[in-house]
């Protein structure tokens, strides 16, 4: 998308399939951390966020896809897609790069 303004954010998220099980239960993905037992249930945007990176892992295309899909402003689908991407890093569901 043509004049997204650039925000501080990491540029890409890659999955660590190793650290989580998932699950889908009616509309949502639950992620189950292998090693602590914690889970997160991902739906609507989230879900999308986490289906996206199945192929792209970069993040400023995800919010450009997600812009796209949902008319959102592009500053704030960036700010939304790099604090989903902070939290699953900090989750252990991913590594920012």
């Amino acid at each position: 998308m043509q004049g997204m303004v650039r925000l501080d954010m990491p540029s890409t998220l890659i999955k660590i399939p190793a650290r989580y099980e998932s699950s889908a239960i009616d509309d949502e993905l639950v992620l189950i951390d292998v090693d602590t037992g914690k889970f997160f249930a991902l739906k609507d945007v989230g879900l999308r966020i986490w289906t996206l990176l199945d192929d792209e892992a970069d993040l400023d295309r995800i919010a450009e896809q997600l812009c796209d899909e949902y008319e959102v402003d592009p500053e704030h689908a960036r700010k939304s897609v790099a604090g989903f991407a902070e939290s699953l890093a900090k989750a252990g569901f991913g590594r920012l790069e």
